[in-house]
């Protein structure tokens, strides 16, 4: 999709810089040394310059201790438009005191959305620099000067909320929320396990005063960490004022990063729009953003149905845990399921056959293991045979205790406090960094692999630290580098691969790792009804077709609501039977049935779908009440929609109300599991909608629609 909405205007007479993207401008201005957040609009009106913002920096910068957020001199500004009409501004700085030259990066990418980068070059001769701390955005926006005490209705109505997914814990992701943001009183979020995950560095601003949203997601795979504070100055015998200040940052014990002599690093990229529209346009939007301008995409981008060969593959259920006549009965219902490609999950290397062992304590090692002899080539000529594309689980970052990795190579580990993190190889090593590289490019090379799965299931917190250059470097910085490194280079070499990002389940689901991969674990909770608000949150952040969501065997609810989940996301299965021969008829009819309904029908449209959230918040430890989620093809031909009663609702019925559909046209509706079809026009579905009954919990339904031709 090409896009022309996108301009800059460089008034270097002024030192001003608009960036215009439809109808969003920001404004940022170069004056006494700062590089001030001058304005964003969201209306397609550009302000005045002397009602620029005079005191707000866009960034901060800190390097050996010291904050370099002014001091700034001009260099340069060139500015150019790529094959989608997207338009890039680059701003060329050099400090006046501190051998740093400074590259600002923004990008107008259309839709509203703008993309930010920062690159940091070190211009000493001799002396290795020191990154303390970098907030690679920051600003203000909404200011709002009208009779603010009668529009806060005496304080009974914050200014200000943001929307964020508030669990930073395992199997809760996507929990989104909306928070009030108290008058001068400033609150933050972060995550500090080593990842960006279970939460993600992305919320929404909402103005609850004058309407608008602000959308941010900075690509940041590690800790992080955003602030916001509510500005009210009322001051009684000066004009009322108040705005709302943000920002965002990777979060690292100091030094982050080491700057060698003449060395360039880049800051995490951050991703924002605005828009006075409502919340589903808003999420539009940023989905088209990231799809058009962001996302790695292979071939025609349609997600391939997997099936995950771990589902009865269990110790207690087969012994030994993993065969070769095991996995080639797990191909064969993969194949008679209607899937696309099979998966081989973890345990498939080195001596887990051996007692004592299970598939954590022997990562690192990546052949296959004694118990299977003949390795895994007669299981992928088997899948490929079958039709089946093939993939394979592989936890890189890791090397397990009883590892002959472990062994060999002590000194490879994350090291703090004087002692070794458990499993965590330390990337920030460049000869662990070109092992991890050179391992995955000879598995998808000896195995001919069609997707490579990456997993990571350790937690670093605030990561190690190595001595270099004079400075007891943090890991962190380093290791995310390494890892987009390799996956941008992996992805390049292998341009029909596919890869799919997991971290123990949602463990880094932000768009840095995202971007470079082309598919996402946002969770490995599947059980009813959190794994409904999983996809529901999630789908905000993220476009459907990227959120894997998968049926395993042993859930609540039934089958058909498990099924609705994962059709709308990027389906996965494993589980459906321990073998063909065992098969229940009814169990492998209802997952073929919405097999061949996402391929034939969601799929057709999934990757271009507007997304409508009619529950955004969905409340309760699990999820309570009521959920619906709505798909709707660009031209409107086409939607699906699934209604789930999830836990302690209050009614029976729930009234879908579609939101996307052609109003003056008509649609042949199909409801399943009910299998019932009419015709019914869109105004009347748009209006009164359709009355979903459900007497029972953890059940739902999918309706189908296409438009009627007349």
């Amino acid at each position: 999709m090409s896009n022309n909405s996108t301009a800059i205007v460089a008034d270097l007479e002024n030192m001003r810089f608009q960036y215009k993207s439809e109808l969003t401008i920001y404004t940022e201005k170069l004056t006494d040394g700062r590089l001030l957040f001058a304005g964003l609009q969201d209306n397609g009106t550009s302000i005045y310059e002397h009602t620029d913002l005079k005191d707000k920096p866009s960034f901060d910068l800190t390097i050996d201790g010291e904050s370099l957020y002014y001091g700034w001199e001009f260099n340069d500004f060139a500015s150019e438009q790529d094959s989608l009409g997207n338009s890039t501004g680059t701003l060329t700085l050099t400090h006046a005191s501190k051998p740093i030259q400074l590259k600002v990066i923004t990008r107008c990418c259309g839709f509203g959305f703008f993309r930010r980068s920062l690159e940091i070059v070190s211009l000493s001769e001799d002396i290795a620099l020191s990154l303390t701390n970098v907030i690679p955005f920051k600003g203000c926006i909404w200011s709002i000067t009208d009779n603010i005490a009668d529009n806060l209705r005496d304080d009974t109505v914050a200014p200000y909320s943001i929307g964020r997914f508030k669990d930073l814990y395992w199997a809760n992701e996507g929990n989104f929320a909306w928070q009030d943001v108290p008058v001068n009183t400033g609150i933050f979020f972060n995550s500090t396990f080593g990842m960006s995950g279970h939460s993600s560095p992305f919320f929404i601003l909402r103005n609850n005063i004058n309407g608008g949203y602000f959308v941010c997601q900075m690509g940041w795979s590690s800790n992080w960490k955003t602030a916001f504070f509510a500005d009210y100055f009322n001051d009684s015998r000066l004009p009322n004022k108040m705005n709302l200040n943000f920002e965002v940052q990777p979060v690292t014990p100091s030094p982050a990063r080491s700057i060698a002599p003449g060395e360039r690093i880049a800051a995490p990229d951050v991703h924002f729009g605005a828009s006075h529209v409502d919340l589903d346009t808003a999420i539009q939007n940023l989905h088209a953003y990231l799809r058009q301008s962001v996302l790695r995409q292979v071939g025609d981008g349609l997600q391939p149905v997997i099936y995950n060969q771990a589902g009865y593959m269990v110790p207690g259920y087969k012994q030994p845990e993993m065969s070769e006549a095991g996995l080639i009965e797990e191909v064969d219902i993969a194949a008679e399921l209607g899937a696309e490609l099979f998966m081989i999950d973890a345990g498939w290397y080195g001596n887990n056959g051996q007692p004592g062992t299970d598939w954590g304590n022997t990562t690192g090692d990546w052949h296959a293991a004694d118990i299977l002899p003949n390795d895994l080539i007669p299981v992928y000529e088997h899948a490929r045979s079958k039709g089946l594309k093939c993939g394979l689980w592989v936890e890189i970052e890791t090397a397990g205790s009883k590892s002959k990795l472990a062994a060999d190579h002590p000194d490879w580990f994350l090291t703090k406090y004087g002692s070794t993190f458990p499993r965590v190889l330390d990337l920030s090593k460049p000869e662990v960094k070109d092992f991890v590289e050179s391992e995955i490019v000879r598995l998808v090379e000896k195995y001919q692999l069609d997707m490579f799965r990456l997993d990571y299931n350790s937690s670093s917190n605030e990561g190690g630290f190595n001595f270099k250059d004079g400075w007891n470097e943090n890991t962190h910085w380093r290791h995310m580098e390494a890892i987009y490194e390799i996956f941008e280079r992996v992805g390049k070499k292998f341009p029909n691969l596919q890869l799919e990002n997991c971290a123990s389940g949602g463990g880094r689901t932000d768009i840095g790792i995202v971007s470079r991969f082309t598919t996402t674990w946002v969770s490995d909770w599947f059980k009813m009804p959190r794994t409904v608000r999983i996809l529901n949150g999630m789908s905000m952040a993220l476009p459907p077709e990227f959120i894997n969501r998968s049926y395993t065997p042993g859930m609540e609810g039934n089958m058909d609501s498990h099924m609705h989940v994962i059709m709308m996301g990027h389906p996965m299965l494993c589980g459906v039977a321990p073998s063909l021969a065992e098969a229940s008829p009814a169990t492998m009819a209802c997952a073929k049935k919405y097999i061949g309904i996402y391929k034939d029908f969601i799929r057709t449209f999934h990757r271009t779908a507007n997304v409508y959230h009619h529950t955004p918040v969905i409340p309760g430890a699990d999820g309570t009440g009521w959920a619906a989620l709505e798909y709707v093809s660009e031209d409107r031909r086409k939607a699906v929609a699934t209604v789930f009663r999830l836990i302690n609702a209050e009614e029976d019925r729930y009234a879908l109300k579609f939101r996307g559909l052609d109003k003056g046209a008509s649609y042949r509706v199909r409801i399943e599991p009910e299998g019932s079809e009419f015709v019914v026009g869109g105004y009347e579905l748009s209006r009164q909608g359709l009355a979903i009954e459900l007497d029972t919990a953890l059940t739902s339904q999918m309706i189908l629609l296409t438009k009627a031709e007349r």
